[in-house]
């Protein structure tokens, strides 16, 4: 970190650091000083962007405990991040999320970046934060500076990269309770003039938070290894290469999902009739090149990704015995395996000296080729016995036999786009931003759903698209820029697992194979210091209209679900990030996001929970699971979605923090972050139904004190998460294939931890 003058040391790791400070030199009063990132392909002021970026510092992440995408939720305004199924990462943006994460090879809204390489698939973003130098979060859709397109936005993490400058390293190790231990450590080895390597190792284990009381299986524990080699090859000062290795290994019992008809008094025990098994493996290779060249950069960014996970899972959710008869259709996931592959190459072209001494350009253009094989195995207990009876393939032909949802597929997704984005200095004060893409997008898929037909079918979608951007921006003074912008983002479609056949009783929800989905944003900020930069203020105002945006659909037929699309949808909000210097020791920092969201027209959809009751009725009755009144009954729960709220769009959350840096003598410094997490209640689905929908509010107070020695190499950190124990809701989960049972998974409960650390 940077060490102002007059002895005062910066506090800014306890805050974000979009509001880092450094001394003012007439006054020795300090004042917030410039933040470089990359958001835009180049390193830039982040006051200077005409669009909504939070960045924060690897020492921020530390002191406010972000060791994973999850703990990002309402750090960054309009954030929210959850884990659906337990094991898949959804981050929502400004109510842009991935409604469509039970299909493998649907394209998440908001892109994950990893040192500028496009990360495909979902379950990457289940791995731990590791030796990180910081995280950008871009709100609003992305599309003329990126490989990959989005309609939400972009997280962009940059890991510490090696130098040649000199051999030095960190280690630390976290103690805690729930036998917490997590060690970390990097180490920046030089190997001459022109060549060095950095490698960072972490390991994190803890017993879990929750209890399986049926099988005394504990849940949501965690075991896991990380590692990552990067290294750094500079023959010259106009070429550099940056080669990376990074593994991820995890094996544990898995996530508790509690039924929402689980009496269980302990939020933190549930009762399950099945195991848990959880494990992932996720590797990535990649290579960046860049040549510097009289009038331009030139970057070429290869990758190579597998990821690979296996899950097993009572889907139910439920102890079967504890329950009325047939209230559940007793369900377990016997095996649910993928495994995601996926190559990128992306260059990029980013402007030296501007064009005419007035045109800063970015182009580039991107590949991507990802392939995953999925089997899903679902067994379930037709006679209410308590026992999955094993089942031939002449079974599953003959719709007999104890099994649910099976299915084998190997949808693949080939992407391929040009792109750019120009910025235009009219004059001192005033630019225009001017963007571009074109994407050519095509899924083929591969799909055996043993339910409902037999043999494999070949299903293929092709979109393409023109996106851009245009911005007006206005420097109304050294200090304030204000901007105004119209954005077009795209999201293609795809082909679906399951889906609805031709019937004389039901009609068909779940096609073949889903839309795009495309959004129009109209954004209005501004971005200010004031008090000779002891308060810096950035807000933005946003509407979006958005075409038929991707969910989670269900079709009368038993066990057909799929990705459908929503018509037409509006988002309204607005967003605030507030920092001062409340004295010159004590940093107040303040995000809040405000949110409205509608489902515009008209849109028949079928709630799968309403269905699955109605399902479950009539097999208490003696009907067949296959026959024609169970499917009538079915269609007759569909309803018009109008005028709902969009999934998992809080209405308001908020994050303060008060960061305190005290000079104690000749001690040292002890650095203390009181901070206070609010994430508000939403709607879990797009149906709003009253019964399982609707997910409370939340908030979270955390508390650090740091000890950092006047000369020393060492740091000893006292941390409190969750101070006072909430049993908030993280995600809610209802599955559309299997028997549409919905299930909680909590925020981590409190925990208490010392942190050692050590610098050589």
């Amino acid at each position: 970190m940077f060490e102002p003058r007059f002895g005062l040391r910066a506090i800014a790791v306890a805050v974000s650091s979009a509001i880092p400070f450094t001394a003012v030199a007439q006054d020795s009063r300090p004042a917030f000083e410039e933040v470089l990132v990359t958001a835009e392909k180049r390193s830039e002021s982040l006051q200077d962007l005409s669009q909504a970026v939070t960045a924060l510092s690897g020492q921020d992440l530390d002191e406010r405990q972000i060791t994973s995408f999850v703990d990002l939720s309402a750090i960054a305004p309009g954030v929210n991040v959850a884990k659906n199924e337990g094991f898949k990462t959804v981050i929502t943006i400004r109510g842009v999320g991935n409604e469509a994460n039970q299909n493998a090879i649907a394209n998440p809204s908001v892109s994950y970046h990893l040192d500028g390489i496009y990360v495909a698939s979902p379950y990457a973003l289940q791995t731990d934060f590791l030796d990180l130098e910081r995280v950008e979060v871009l709100r609003g859709p992305q599309g003329t500076l990126f490989g990959q397109n989005s309609t939400g936005g972009a997280i962009n993490v940059i890991t510490q990269a090696p130098t040649t400058d000199e051999l030095y390293g960190t280690a630390d190790l976290t103690l805690g309770n729930y036998n917490l231990v997590q060690a970390r450590g990097a180490i920046n080895i030089p190997m001459g003039d022109t060549v060095a390597l950095r490698a960072s190792v972490s390991s994190n284990q803890h017993d879990g938070f929750s209890e399986n009381i049926v099988l005394d299986q504990e849940l949501d524990d965690a075991d896991s290894i990380s590692g990552r080699l990067r290294l750094l090859i500079e023959p010259s000062a106009t070429f550099r290469a940056h080669l990376t290795a990074q593994y991820f290994e995890e094996e544990v019992n898995g996530a508790a999902q509690k039924g929402l008809l689980d009496e269980t008094r302990d939020p933190r025990k549930l009762a399950q009739d099945s195991p848990a098994e959880y494990e992932l493996t996720s590797e990535l290779y990649s290579a960046v090149l860049e040549w510097d060249l009289e009038a331009f950069t030139v970057k070429s960014l290869t990758s190579y990704q597998d990821d690979d996970i296996l899950i097993r899972r009572d889907n139910d959710r439920n102890d079967l015995d504890s329950l009325p008869p047939f209230a559940l259709l007793p369900s377990y996931y016997d095996a649910e395996t993928n495994e995601q592959t996926t190559f990128t190459q992306e260059i990029n072209l980013i402007s030296g000296d501007p064009l005419f001494g007035k045109l800063d350009w970015v182009a580039g253009v991107f590949y991507l080729d990802t392939e995953v094989d999925i089997s899903i195995l679902e067994r379930l207990d037709y006679g209410f016995d308590g026992t999955f009876d094993p089942f031939t393939v002449e079974d599953v032909y003959n719709f007999t036999g104890d099994f649910g949802f099976i299915s084998d597929s190997t949808p693949e997704r080939d992407s391929a786009s040009i792109y750019g984005q120009g910025t235009w200095h009219f004059n001192d004060s005033w630019r225009g931003v001017f963007g571009l893409r074109y994407t050519e997008d095509e899924v083929n898929s591969e799909v055996t759903n043993f339910y409902g037909r037999s043999g494999t079918d070949a299903l293929e979608i092709e979109s393409d698209k023109v996106t851009g951007r245009v911005v007006l921006e206005h420097d109304f003074g050294d200090a304030t820029m204000g901007y105004v912008s119209y954005t077009r983002g795209f999201k293609p479609g795809g082909s679906n697992l399951t889906y609805g056949r031709e019937s004389e009783v039901a009609p068909i929800v779940v096609l073949p194979t889903y839309e795009e989905e495309v959004v129009d944003a109209y954004e209005i900020g501004l971005k200010t210091d004031l008090a000779d930069g002891r308060v810096r203020l950035n807000g933005a105002a946003f509407f979006y209209d958005y075409e038929g945006l991707q969910y989670q659909a269900t079709d009368p037929e038993v066990f057909q679900g799929g990705v459908g699309n929503i018509p037409e949808s509006e988002i309204y909000g607005a967003e605030l990030e507030f920092a001062a210097f409340l004295t010159d020791s004590l940093v107040l920092d303040a995000r809040m996001a405000w949110l409205d969201t509608e489902i515009t027209a008209d849109h028949d959809a079928l709630d799968n929970v309403a269905s699955d009751a109605a399902t479950n009725a009539l097999l208490g009755q003696g009907f067949d699971l296959f026959g024609p009144e169970i499917q009538m009954a079915r269609a007759a729960e569909i309803t018009n979605v109008k005028g709902n709220e969009l999934a998992k769009t809080p209405g308001f959350t908020g994050n303060l923090a008060l960061s305190h840096d005290a000079t104690l003598g000749n001690w040292g410094d002890l650095r203390s972050v009181l901070q206070y997490t609010y994430r508000g209640d939403f709607k879990h689905r797009i149906f709003n139904n009253d019964t399982t929908d609707v997910v409370d509010s939340y908030d979270v107070i955390d508390l650090i004190f740091g000890f950092h020695p006047a000369n020393g190499d060492w740091r000893v950190e006292l941390i409190g998460k969750n101070l006072t124990d909430e049993d908030g809701i993280n995600a809610r989960f209802t599955d559309v294939f299997g028997v549409g049972a919905t299930g909680d998974e909590l925020i981590a409960p409190r925990q208490y931890m010392v942190r050692f650390g050590l610098d050589f």
